[in-house]
C-alpha cells in the first residue's frame, strides 16, 4: 500500500518540534537526520499512516529527486511530507527490506514509472500497479540477510578507504614538512 504525506506551507515548519521527512532527507538509500524541518502535530491532522518509523520503506515522488528510494535506519519517527510516500507491502506477502533492496538495485523499474508535463512526479497508482517477483518469505528473508551483510562489508570498505586516504595525505605532509625543513 501506498501511503500519501501531508501537505505543509513553508509557515508550518517551526525550530522545533516533530520532524518532517522531506525529498531531501533521503540520500544513498537512507533517510537521513540532517537539515530537518519540524512542525506541531497539533496543527495538522496526523494519522498513524503519516508516520515513518525505523524500517518504513520510503520513496519521493516529485521532481528533481523523483523515484528516490530510502530506508528510515533511524531512531527518529518523522512526520511524511507530501513530496515523499511510505510503502506498507503487506507483511504476509512482501518483506519491508526485501522490497527496499528490490528498488535500490532496479532503479530503472522506477524510472519508468515517472510521468512528466511540467513537473516529473511519480504517482501512487503507477507504484500500485508496479509488478516485481516476490519468492517466499523464508526466500526474501534469506536474500535480505545475504544482502545486508553485503552492505555492511561495502560500508566497511568505504570506511578503510576514506581512513586510507586521511592518512596517505597525512604522511604526504610530514614529507612535504620535512623537505622544506631541509632546504
Amino acid at each position: 500500500m501506498v501511503r500519501k504525506g501531508l501537505s505543509f506551507k513553508e509557515s508550518h515548519y517551526l525550530e522545533s518540534g516533530t520532524p518532517v521527512l522531506k525529498k531531501g532527507n533521503i540520500k544513498v538509500g537512507k533517510v537521513n537526520n540532517e537539515s530537518l524541518f519540524y512542525c506541531d502535530e497539533r496543527n495538522h491532522k496526523v494519522l498513524d499512516t503519516h508516520r515513518v518509523r525505523y524500517g518504513d520503506v520510503v520513496i519521493t515522488n516529485l521532481d528533481p529527486q523523483a523515484g528516490r528510494v530510502g530506508i528510515n535506519l533511524t531512531d527518529t519517527e518523522f512526520i511524511l511530507c507530501g513530496e515523499v510516500f511510505k510503502l506498507e507491502p503487506n507483511p504476509r506477502i512482501l518483506d519491508r527490506k526485501y522490497l527496499y533492496y528490490f528498488l535500490v538495485n532496479f532503479p530503472h523499474k522506477i524510472e519508468q514509472l515517472l510521468t512528466s508535463s511540467n513537473v516529473v512526479r511519480l504517482r501512487a497508482s503507477s507504484i500500485e500497479k508496479f509488478k516485481i517477483r516476490v519468492p517466499d518469505l523464508e526466500t526474501q528473508r534469506n536474500i535480505v540477510k545475504q544482502l545486508d551483510t553485503f552492505q555492511e562489508l561495502r560500508e566497511e570498505l568505504r570506511m578503510r578507504k576514506s581512513q586510507g586516504v586521511y592518512y596517505r595525505d597525512k604522511i604526504m605532509r610530514y614529507l612535504q614538512d620535512c623537505s622544506s625543513a631541509k632546504k
